[in-house]
C-alpha cells in the first residue's frame, strides 16, 4: 500500500509499505478520506519529520477484512478514534479512554489502508458522507464540541475565538449551530474572511491592533463570557485570560508549551473557571451525530481536496496558512 511520510524540513515522501495484516480484535480499513490537522506541523517541519513512520491521524473508511475475534464487520463504514486505552485502567472502566493509563494512539491515516483496533471503529451512518464523516469524527469538531460542553456554551454567550485553524473554526461552525455571538482573531486573511463566512460577528487583526483590547472594547469594557485559545502561539492564552470578563470561562484547546499568566489578575481576582480539552471520546462523537441529524453544518469548514499522491501540495497548503481544513480524498 502507499503511505504519506514526514522526511524532514516540510518536505513530503510517498512511500510503498506492506499492506497491514489485522490482528485478534483488529478490522482492516480502506481509507476513504483523511484529513490534515495543526498537531502534525511541528513533525512536518522538524529536520527529523517522522522518522520513516506513517503520519495522519484523522480518518474514515469501509472496513475491508477483519480477524476472527472481531465484533466490526465487513462493509463497515467507520470513523476511527485513535486513542487506544488498555479497558482495564481507573479512567477505561469510566468510558475515558483518552486519559487511559497504559494508552497507546493508532497513527498511519494518510494511507489507502490501516489496522484498527476494534474499539477504535466508530459506525458512521449511511447517510453521512466520507467528507462529513472526517470532520464529525475528527480533531475539528470532536475536541471542540468536548470543549463547548464542559464550558456549557449557550445562545446567551458572546465567545472569543483565537486562533482560527482547524479547531478554530470547529469552534465557529459550533457557535454557529447553538446561536452565540463570536468574535474571531488570526493573523491569516484567509482565515479571518473564512471566520466572517462561518458567521463570527466580529473579526480581528492581531497585527493590527491589541487582541484583548479590542475584544473588551468590543463587549462594552465588560469582557466576553468564554474566551478559547485556539492557536499554538503563546500570545494566544495570555490575550484569553486578559478578555475574559469575570467569573468567565476560559478554554484550552491548542496544544502549546509555554505562555505567560498572571494568577492574581487572571484567575483570583477575575475568579475564571478553566478548563482544558485534549480529545474527545466515543461518547462525544455519538453526541455529535445527533448534533448532525439536528442541521449542524461542517461543509463550509473545508477548503481543500487533494488526491494521496499530491500530499506533498497538500501539506504545503495547509502550511501556508491559506486553508481551512484540508483534505487527502482516495
Amino acid at each position: 500500500m502507499l503511505g504519506v511520510v514526514f522526511s524532514g524540513d516540510s518536505k513530503v515522501e510517498l512511500r510503498e509499505f506492506p499492506d497491514p495484516d489485522p490482528k485478534p480484535g483488529e478490522a482492516l480499513v480502506r481509507i476513504a478520506v483523511s484529513a490534515l490537522c495543526g498537531s502534525e506541523m511541528h513533525s512536518y517541519r522538524s529536520p527529523e519529520g517522522s522518522g520513516g513512520a506513517l503520519v495522519g491521524h484523522e480518518m474514515v473508511g469501509e472496513v475491508v477484512a477483519v480477524s476472527q475475534t472481531c465484533h466490526v464487520r465487513v462493509g463497515d463504514r467507520v470513523a476511527i478514534q485513535i486513542m487506544i486505552g488498555c479497558g482495564r485502567c481507573y479512567h477505561c472502566s469510566r468510558g475515558d479512554y483518552e486519559h487511559c493509563a497504559n494508552m497507546d494512539y493508532l497513527i498511519g491515516g494518510h494511507a489507502e489502508l490501516i489496522a484498527a483496533p476494534e474499539m477504535c471503529c466508530l459506525r458512521l451512518p449511511d447517510d453521512v458522507t466520507w467528507e462529513r464523516g472526517v470532520i464529525l469524527g475528527g480533531d475539528t469538531i470532536g475536541t471542540t464540541y468536548r470543549t463547548l460542553r464542559r464550558l456549557g456554551v449557550t445562545a446567551f454567550d458572546t465567545v472569543a475565538v483565537l486562533g482560527c485553524g482547524p479547531i478554530g473554526i470547529g469552534m465557529l461552525s459550533l457557535l454557529r449551530f447553538v446561536g452565540a455571538r463570536a468574535i474571531a482573531a488570526d493573523v491569516s486573511p484567509y482565515r479571518r474572511e473564512l471566520a466572517g463566512k462561518l458567521g463570527a460577528w466580529r473579526v480581528i487583526d492581531p497585527n493590527a491592533e491589541d487582541m484583548a483590547e479590542a475584544i473588551v472594547r468590543l463587549t462594552d469594557g465588560v469582557g466576553v463570557d468564554i474566551a478559547l485559545d485556539c492557536s499554538p502561539v503563546p500570545a494566544t492564552l495570555t490575550a484569553a485570560l486578559d478578555c475574559v470578563r469575570k467569573f468567565g470561562k476560559v478554554g484550552l484547546v491548542g496544544e502549546k508549551g509555554n505562555s505567560t499568566i498572571h494568577p492574581s489578575d487572571h484567575f483570583i481576582r477575575k475568579e475564571i473557571t478553566a478548563v482544558g480539552s485534549w480529545y474527545y471520546n466515543p461518547g462525544d462523537y455519538f453526541d455529535i451525530l445527533h448534533l448532525y441529524a439536528r442541521g449542524l453544518q461542517v461543509d463550509d469548514l473545508v477548503t481543500h481536496r487533494f488526491p494521496l499522491r499530491d500530499a506533498d501540495e497538500a501539506f504545503a497548503t495547509f502550511a501556508s496558512g491559506e486553508s481551512g481544513k484540508v483534505l487527502i480524498v482516495q
